[in-house]
Protein backbone atom coordinates (compact mmCIF):
# COMPACT_ATOMS: atom_id res chain seq x y z
CA UNK A 1 0.00 0.00 0.00
CA UNK A 2 2.77 2.63 0.86
CA UNK A 3 4.99 1.52 -2.36
CA UNK A 4 1.64 2.05 -4.41
CA UNK A 5 1.23 5.67 -2.73
CA UNK A 6 5.02 6.17 -3.02
CA UNK A 7 5.30 5.25 -6.62
CA UNK A 8 1.60 7.29 -8.04
CA UNK A 9 3.40 10.32 -6.07
CA UNK A 10 6.54 10.18 -8.31
CA UNK A 11 4.70 10.08 -11.66
CA UNK A 12 2.31 12.38 -10.18
CA UNK A 13 5.09 14.97 -10.20
CA UNK A 14 7.08 13.84 -12.72
CA UNK A 15 4.22 14.53 -14.94
CA UNK A 16 4.67 17.81 -13.88
CA UNK A 17 8.80 17.89 -13.92
CA UNK A 18 9.26 16.51 -17.30
CA UNK A 19 7.37 19.10 -19.40
CA UNK A 20 8.78 22.33 -17.47
CA UNK A 21 11.91 20.86 -18.06
CA UNK A 22 11.23 20.30 -21.71
CA UNK A 23 10.11 23.88 -21.93
CA UNK A 24 13.01 25.09 -20.16
CA UNK A 25 15.42 23.24 -22.73
CA UNK A 26 13.17 24.42 -25.68
CA UNK A 27 13.77 28.26 -24.49
CA UNK A 28 17.25 28.05 -23.89
CA UNK A 29 17.85 26.69 -27.61
CA UNK A 30 15.54 29.72 -28.75
CA UNK A 31 17.52 32.18 -26.43
CA UNK A 32 21.18 30.85 -27.12
CA UNK A 33 20.52 30.47 -31.22
CA UNK A 34 22.62 32.70 -32.89
CA UNK A 35 20.96 35.80 -34.15
CA UNK A 36 21.43 36.60 -38.08
CA UNK A 37 20.63 39.48 -39.85
CA UNK A 38 18.43 38.60 -43.19
CA UNK A 39 19.97 41.58 -45.12
CA UNK A 40 23.15 40.08 -44.77
CA UNK A 41 22.01 36.71 -46.51
CA UNK A 42 20.89 38.75 -49.72
CA UNK A 43 24.17 38.14 -52.99
CA UNK A 44 22.96 41.30 -53.98
CA UNK A 45 23.25 45.59 -52.38
CA UNK A 46 20.68 47.91 -52.27
CA UNK A 47 22.40 49.77 -55.11
CA UNK A 48 22.74 46.46 -57.23
CA UNK A 49 18.92 45.90 -56.37
CA UNK A 50 17.79 49.15 -57.40
CA UNK A 51 19.61 48.99 -60.44
CA UNK A 52 18.11 45.89 -61.70
CA UNK A 53 14.40 47.03 -60.75
CA UNK A 54 14.68 50.05 -62.89
CA UNK A 55 16.18 48.17 -65.37
CA UNK A 56 14.18 45.06 -65.47
CA UNK A 57 17.67 42.99 -65.57
CA UNK A 58 16.60 39.11 -65.47
CA UNK A 59 19.75 36.74 -64.44
CA UNK A 60 20.32 33.41 -65.83
CA UNK A 61 16.97 33.67 -68.50
CA UNK A 62 16.57 30.34 -70.13
CA UNK A 63 14.43 29.67 -73.05
CA UNK A 64 13.66 26.11 -74.69
CA UNK A 65 11.65 24.09 -77.08
CA UNK A 66 11.35 21.37 -79.84
CA UNK A 67 11.41 21.83 -83.31
CA UNK A 68 8.95 19.94 -85.37
CA UNK A 69 10.97 16.86 -86.20
CA UNK A 70 12.10 16.63 -82.32
CA UNK A 71 15.33 18.38 -81.99
CA UNK A 72 16.11 20.32 -79.22
CA UNK A 73 16.90 23.74 -78.75
CA UNK A 74 17.80 26.03 -75.77
CA UNK A 75 19.07 29.24 -75.30
CA UNK A 76 20.85 30.89 -71.81
CA UNK A 77 22.26 34.05 -71.20
CA UNK A 78 23.59 35.58 -68.17
CA UNK A 79 21.32 38.12 -67.81
CA UNK A 80 18.71 40.03 -70.50
CA UNK A 81 16.15 42.72 -70.36
CA UNK A 82 13.81 44.48 -71.98
CA UNK A 83 14.60 46.20 -75.30
CA UNK A 84 13.35 50.07 -74.30
CA UNK A 85 12.87 50.37 -78.54
CA UNK A 86 10.45 47.38 -79.04
CA UNK A 87 8.52 45.42 -76.51
CA UNK A 88 8.70 42.14 -78.49
CA UNK A 89 12.68 42.03 -78.03
CA UNK A 90 14.87 41.80 -75.81
CA UNK A 91 18.22 42.38 -75.07
CA UNK A 92 20.78 39.25 -73.49
CA UNK A 93 24.46 39.30 -72.63
CA UNK A 94 27.08 35.97 -72.89
CA UNK A 95 24.50 34.63 -74.70
CA UNK A 96 24.84 30.50 -75.52
CA UNK A 97 22.40 28.33 -77.63
CA UNK A 98 22.12 24.53 -77.77
CA UNK A 99 20.62 22.48 -80.77
CA UNK A 100 20.74 18.26 -79.83
CA UNK A 101 19.59 16.84 -83.48
CA UNK A 102 17.68 13.35 -83.41
CA UNK A 103 20.57 12.33 -85.47
CA UNK A 104 23.17 12.95 -82.18
CA UNK A 105 24.75 15.83 -83.39
CA UNK A 106 25.03 18.97 -81.29
CA UNK A 107 25.46 22.23 -82.89
CA UNK A 108 26.23 25.08 -80.12
CA UNK A 109 26.47 29.35 -80.67
CA UNK A 110 28.35 31.77 -78.38
CA UNK A 111 27.69 35.25 -78.36
CA UNK A 112 29.19 38.46 -76.25
CA UNK A 113 25.26 39.50 -76.78
CA UNK A 114 22.17 39.09 -78.80
CA UNK A 115 18.86 40.72 -79.44
CA UNK A 116 16.59 38.58 -79.39
CA UNK A 117 12.87 38.81 -80.98
CA UNK A 118 9.72 36.44 -79.16
CA UNK A 119 7.55 37.84 -82.06
CA UNK A 120 9.34 36.61 -84.80
CA UNK A 121 11.28 33.72 -82.68
CA UNK A 122 14.73 34.34 -84.26
CA UNK A 123 17.54 35.91 -82.79
CA UNK A 124 20.55 38.02 -83.82
CA UNK A 125 24.04 37.00 -82.02
CA UNK A 126 26.69 39.66 -82.47
CA UNK A 127 29.97 40.06 -80.81
CA UNK A 128 32.79 37.40 -81.18
CA UNK A 129 30.13 34.61 -82.43
CA UNK A 130 31.27 31.05 -82.39
CA UNK A 131 30.02 28.19 -84.11
CA UNK A 132 30.88 24.74 -82.97
CA UNK A 133 29.05 21.12 -83.54
CA UNK A 134 30.09 17.67 -82.57
CA UNK A 135 31.28 16.90 -85.95
CA UNK A 136 34.37 18.71 -85.40
CA UNK A 137 33.88 22.63 -86.77
CA UNK A 138 34.26 25.22 -85.26
CA UNK A 139 33.14 28.54 -86.89
CA UNK A 140 33.61 32.46 -86.07
CA UNK A 141 32.28 34.96 -87.09
CA UNK A 142 30.41 38.73 -86.12
CA UNK A 143 26.68 38.74 -86.56
CA UNK A 144 24.57 35.22 -86.60
CA UNK A 145 20.80 35.38 -87.16
CA UNK A 146 19.03 32.53 -86.19
CA UNK A 147 15.81 30.96 -85.31
CA UNK A 148 14.51 29.54 -82.18
CA UNK A 149 12.13 27.28 -83.07
CA UNK A 150 13.13 25.57 -85.96
CA UNK A 151 16.73 24.45 -88.04
CA UNK A 152 17.51 27.60 -89.46
CA UNK A 153 20.89 29.79 -88.80
CA UNK A 154 22.07 32.40 -91.16
CA UNK A 155 25.58 34.54 -91.00
CA UNK A 156 25.44 38.40 -91.88
CA UNK A 157 29.15 38.68 -92.92
CA UNK A 158 32.08 36.26 -93.37
CA UNK A 159 33.19 33.76 -91.33
CA UNK A 160 36.68 31.82 -90.59
CA UNK A 161 36.63 28.02 -88.80
CA UNK A 162 38.42 24.90 -88.80
CA UNK A 163 36.63 21.40 -89.57
CA UNK A 164 38.02 18.19 -89.70
CA UNK A 165 39.31 18.54 -93.80
CA UNK A 166 41.18 21.74 -92.87
CA UNK A 167 40.82 25.70 -92.31
CA UNK A 168 38.57 27.57 -94.40
CA UNK A 169 36.95 30.96 -94.67
CA UNK A 170 33.65 32.29 -96.65
CA UNK A 171 31.51 35.08 -97.27
CA UNK A 172 28.50 33.30 -95.68
CA UNK A 173 27.33 30.23 -93.66
CA UNK A 174 24.09 28.50 -93.42
CA UNK A 175 22.76 26.21 -91.37
CA UNK A 176 19.53 24.62 -92.87
CA UNK A 177 17.62 21.26 -92.77
CA UNK A 178 17.62 19.19 -95.98
CA UNK A 179 13.86 18.66 -96.36
CA UNK A 180 14.19 15.42 -97.60
CA UNK A 181 16.46 13.55 -94.77
CA UNK A 182 15.21 16.18 -92.03
CA UNK A 183 19.59 16.28 -91.26
CA UNK A 184 21.15 19.66 -90.23
CA UNK A 185 23.77 21.01 -92.74
CA UNK A 186 26.71 23.66 -92.60
CA UNK A 187 26.72 25.27 -96.29
CA UNK A 188 29.09 27.55 -96.93
CA UNK A 189 29.17 30.19 -99.72
CA UNK A 190 30.61 33.36 -101.61
CA UNK A 191 34.30 32.70 -102.04
CA UNK A 192 35.01 29.91 -100.21
CA UNK A 193 38.29 28.64 -99.34
CA UNK A 194 39.37 25.66 -97.77
CA UNK A 195 43.00 24.47 -97.21
CA UNK A 196 42.92 20.37 -96.54
CA UNK A 197 44.92 19.47 -94.49
CA UNK A 198 45.36 15.23 -94.46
Amino acid sequence: MWRDRFHSRIVAWLKIILPLAALVLLSTLFLLSRSRDPSTTIPFSQIDLQERARDEIVTEPQFSGATANGDLISFTAASARPDPTDNNKALAQTLSAKIDLTSGTRITFTAESARLDTKREMAELTGGVIISSSTGYVVRTDTLITSMSEIGAETMGTITGEGPVGTLSAGKMLLTSNRDTNEAQLLFTNRVKLVYQP
